[in-house]
């Protein structure tokens, strides 16, 4: 199993009020517009641009204007689209514990349960002729309203309103949970490979040795990688040497190549391309960009 702490590090909220609202407009210019990630957390998005492809556990739900979209707790995900194609969207992450019950009561065990524990299966995708629609959006919507500005008594209203939410998703329930289009120990084995690379990215990583270490063929690891994520192992360690790159560009002053070097890229015009295809301008122009803006 891979490391919890690999998990995504974005704070959702705080320890005393764990949820957050995010508001997301993703790049047209990139086919992924959200990488694969998970979190402990559990997540709707509500879609306010644009069509996308939502890839839960390698099961991809086709989204659409106004599309929600439910996302428990651990579960691999990424979002992608047709590059040129605009998609944003809107998203409320919040811990389960935030709605648990202090002793284990009624709500506890006949609601929460059964979901949190994949007994009872949820939609993924609620469109806006679902009977389940009307009453989940207009708590997402209120949700949003109330997360984000803040006013006295916010938290009180927030916390009605999710549980107006896991009202409506349980009118929605589908019965015992089906078996999995992806096995759960092709997702698992994506997570501990994703976890490796985040872990080590600037050492010298290569297919053959990831394979290796998972005791797989380079096309079988390939392959359940591809079938869970919906990304490449290249691409998926690619990105986050670009990643660390980046923060590297806004919170230093060391060179580009020392820093291309420090995230394991050893040939700095590959660098500079792929940096230039991801963000869309030179490493030399994003550090200028983005420390100006700091």
């Amino acid at each position: 199993m891979p490391n919890l702490t690999l998990r995504e590090q974005e704070p959702h909220g705080t320890a005393l009020f764990p949820l957050r609202v995010h508001e997301f407009t993703t790049d047209a210019l990139r086919s992924e517009r959200v990488p694969a990630h998970w979190h402990p957390e559990c997540e709707l998005l509500v879609v306010m641009e644009g069509e996308a492809a939502l890839h839960v556990d390698g099961q991809t739900v086709a989204l659409g204007l106004g599309d929600i979209a439910l996302l428990l707790p651990d579960q691999l995900h990424a979002i992608t689209a047709p590059v040129g194609t605009p998609f944003g969207f809107y998203a409320i992450v919040f811990d389960p514990v935030f709605i648990r019950s202090a002793a284990p009561d009624a709500v506890q065990q006949r609601y929460l349960d059964p979901v949190l524990q994949r007994r009872v299966t949820l939609p993924v995708r609620f469109a806006p002729a679902d009977a389940a629609y009307r009453a989940l959006r207009r708590a997402l919507d209120a949700i949003r309203v109330s997360g984000t500005a803040e006013q006295p008594g916010f938290e009180l209203a927030v916390k009605a309103q999710l549980y107006l939410v896991w009202a409506a998703l349980w009118a929605a329930r589908l019965g015992v949970t089906p078996a999995a289009s992806v096995p759960s120990a092709h997702v698992d084995l994506a997570k501990a490979v994703m976890a490796t690379i985040r872990t080590h990215y600037a050492e010298p990583l290569t297919l053959a040795g990831l394979a290796d270490e998972f005791s797989l063929s380079k096309s079988h690891l390939c392959r359940i990688f591809k079938a869970a994520t919906k990304a490449t192992v290249t691409d998926y360690l690619n990105d986050q040497r670009i990643e660390q790159a980046q923060a590297r560009l806004r919170d230093t002053s060391l060179a580009v190549g020392e820093i291309a070097g420090q995230v394991g890229f050893n040939n700095i015009s590959y660098f500079n391309k792929l940096f230039l295809r991801r963000c869309h301008q030179t490493p030399r122009a994003y550090r200028a960009a983005t420390q100006h803006k700091g």
